[in-house]
Formats: C-alpha cells, sequence, structure tokens
C-alpha cells in the first residue's frame, strides 16, 4: 500500500514539475519569437542618441543597402562643402555599369547628373548609380570606401567596415544595428536631411523620363505611405543579410530612429520597425524646458564693477533629454546662484548652476549666465567717466 501511495505522490509531483517547466518552455519561447523577428534592432532618440529600446545591437552583420547612407552621407557632405553639385555630370564607367542586383542599367559612357544618380540611390537603392557617385566623389571606388571608413571612424562606429559602397555582401563588409543607428542619425541632421528629404519619401519616380531608356524607380519602404510621420530612411536586403531597414519618423517635436537587421521576411521588418516606433512615440518625450517651473530670476549683484548689477539668464539644453512621457512634472531641481559676483564677467559667462534630477538620477545640468559684460571699475575708468560726464 505504501508502495502504491509513494508512486502516486511522485507521479503527481512529475506532473506538476512537468506542467511548470512546459509553461516555462512556452514562456521563453514567445520571448525568443518577439526577439528573432530580426537578428538584431535598436531604436535612438535622433537629437540625443538616447537608446530607447535594443536586442543584440553590437553583433556584426552583412548591412546590405543600409550600407547607401553613408554613401548619401559622403554625397551631402561633398554638397554642403560646395565640392559637389546636384547639376553635375557623371560619365559612367564600365565598373558601375556591371553593377548587378538593384539597378537603372546604366551604360558605358553614358552621361547622368548627380541629381538623377542620387534620386536613383535614394528611391530605388540603384547599385549602379551608387558606384557612379562614390567613383566621381572619390576618384575610384577603393577610394571612396576609404572615405567612407575614415567617416565611421569619426562617428565612432566601432563595429563598423565598408569594403564596397552599394552594399554587397563580402566578409569585411559588415556593420551593427547601432553604428546603423549613429550613420542615419547624421544623414537625418537637418542640413543634410533637407537634401534628400523629396526623394525619400517619394513611391515612384523616373529617371532618363519621357526617352526609350526611362527607368522606373520604386521606393521599396512602405512606411512612407502608411506609418504617421514618416520620413525616411533606407531598406537593404540580400541573402547574407536578410531584410533590413532604418525608419526615421517625428511626431510632438521628437525623432526617433529605428534600425532593424536581418529580418526573415520583407513584411517582418515593417511590421517590428513599426512596433519599435509605436514603444517609443507611445513612451516617451523630448523635453527640454529645464527650470520653466523655478521662479524666475533677472539680476545679479556684481562687487567692484562699473554696474552695481547684472542681467544673468538660464542656458538651454540644444536637444534636451527624453523621460518618460508625462514625468516631466516629477522633475526636481536645485539651484546654485550666490548673492554676488566679482568684477569682471563677461557676457555668457557662467555665475551659476541648475541641477534637474528624476528619480534622484541627474537627467541634465545647466547654468546661469551672465547676459552682459561688466567691467572692473578702476580709477581710470572712474577718471574716464568724470570727464565725459562734465567736459
Amino acid at each position: 500500500m505504501k508502495k502504491v501511495l509513494f508512486l502516486l505522490v511522485s507521479i503527481i509531483l512529475l506532473n506538476n514539475v512537468a506542467v511548470s517547466v512546459f509553461a516555462e518552455e512556452t514562456e521563453n519561447e514567445q520571448k525568443r519569437e518577439d526577439e528573432i523577428e530580426s537578428a538584431s534592432y535598436i531604436l535612438t532618440e535622433a537629437s540625443t542618441g538616447t537608446v530607447l529600446s535594443e536586442f543584440n545591437a553590437d553583433e556584426r552583420l552583412a548591412p546590405a543597402s543600409l550600407t547607401k547612407i553613408m554613401v548619401l552621407l559622403l554625397a551631402a557632405e561633398e554638397i554642403i562643402a560646395g565640392r559637389l553639385s546636384l547639376t553635375d555630370t557623371v560619365s559612367v564607367s564600365s565598373r558601375a555599369s556591371g553593377a548587378d542586383g538593384s539597378v537603372i542599367w546604366l551604360e558605358t559612357g553614358e552621361i547622368m547628373s548627380v541629381d538623377d544618380l542620387l534620386k536613383a540611390v535614394i528611391i530605388a537603392s540603384a547599385n549602379d548609380a551608387a558606384v557612379a557617385l562614390a567613383e566621381h566623389i572619390g576618384g575610384t571606388e577603393d577610394a571612396f570606401v576609404k572615405l567612407m571608413n575614415q567617416k565611421a571612424y569619426v562617428l565612432g562606429m566601432n563595429n563598423t567596415n565598408f569594403n564596397n559602397a552599394a552594399g554587397y555582401d563580402h566578409p569585411d563588409h559588415y556593420t551593427t544595428a547601432r553604428d546603423a543607428a549613429t550613420m542615419s542619425r547624421a544623414l537625418m541632421r537637418d542640413e543634410n536631411y533637407i537634401l534628400f528629404s523629396d526623394n525619400m519619401l517619394t513611391r515612384l519616380s523616373s529617371v532618363r523620363t519621357g526617352t526609350e531608356k526611362e527607368a522606373q524607380l520604386l521606393n521599396t519602404n512602405k512606411l512612407i505611405t502608411s506609418y504617421n510621420g514618416i520620413e525616411g530612411i533606407k531598406t537593404g536586403t540580400t541573402d547574407n543579410a536578410g531584410f533590413c531597414l532604418s525608419a526615421a519618423a517625428s511626431r510632438n517635436e521628437m525623432r526617433l530612429i529605428s534600425v532593424v537587421m536581418g529580418c526573415k521576411d520583407n513584411d517582418g521588418r515593417f511590421e517590428l520597425s513599426k512596433k519599435l516606433l509605436d514603444y517609443g512615440f507611445d513612451n516617451y518625450e523630448l523635453y527640454g524646458d529645464f527650470g520653466n517651473e523655478l521662479e524666475p530670476f533677472e539680476s545679479l549683484s556684481v562687487k567692484g564693477g562699473f554696474e552695481n548689477e547684472m542681467r544673468i539668464t538660464r542656458t538651454q539644453s540644444e536637444s534636451g533629454i527624453v523621460i518618460p512621457k508625462g514625468r516631466a512634472k516629477d522633475i526636481e531641481y536645485t539651484v546654485y546662484l550666490p548673492k554676488s559676483v566679482s568684477a569682471p564677467v563677461s557676457r555668457n559667462q557662467p555665475v551659476g548652476t541648475i541641477t534637474a534630477k528624476l528619480d534622484g538620477k541627474i537627467v541634465y545640468e545647466g547654468y546661469i549666465a551672465a547676459y552682459e559684460t561688466v567691467n572692473k571699475l578702476t580709477v581710470l575708468k572712474i577718471f574716464t567717466f568724470l570727464v565725459r560726464r562734465f567736459f
């Protein structure tokens, strides 16, 4: 009888353990399914670089045509510096015309404007156009690739190496979601983005329009017609890279950039990008009005100055900080402002500080600065003043 009872208890215990293990495995499997929508992803706020969500963000992966974000960034810098113009013409080399994959069928010796080449790269991710631009800017594609890697180094893209300008798979051609977000942020700076914004949001266009060689350009970034606030940026697909997407969107004066790499299917990269962007917009805000809740301070006493008081002002954060939505009221401020300062004092010279904390963590440190210059009072200045006053 005891053996029977022991056997029954053992069965019950084993069953409970099995149920518990199954439940845990199911939960882990669900988490894993959420994770493996892509091999890697990251969500950042553009102006500050604050990371809001990430998964395997430092894994080196094939970037496919996300590579062309760097091509566009270098082209933008050349245009802004005056070394490149949209009206410049490019003579297509045999290397460029021999590019495969997504192309606009450039022919060796064909002449095309920089404007049309950029349009083909941005909208249709044309590999031949990318190589033609690279050769025009760098002299050769190899020389241009060196410029790409130099820029990556300057931007702090420590896990990136470029081997070509088109994004072809190669063992020495790789980046990470974090690095791709870094170069995406650089491209989306206002002075750069304004050059390409129209094409980034164009779904269908063409080059050689109205001729026998007209080539249709179709933007494969489906978000430009379906996501509220979308601004760009770039899709990419190869056998090794899978389906990739860098996407930027703005709402309520906050711009977010999501990068997903290694998705298994085309729709997956758009769905995951939307989930990431929605998560950012639903849960965070960009806050920059530090200290507006404080009592105003307008002036500060000056010792030994030609003036007894000077006007003061708060410096503002250039980009603000990202905080959980609705938490601005919970920010606590500490103000340090002396009763007086000694002359001389220069305009914009810091004379005090403001520290902002959220949940005990410092989220911002700013200065209270002199609004004007106050010179030191000297005998010579007094004499000069009296002379001017009475004579």
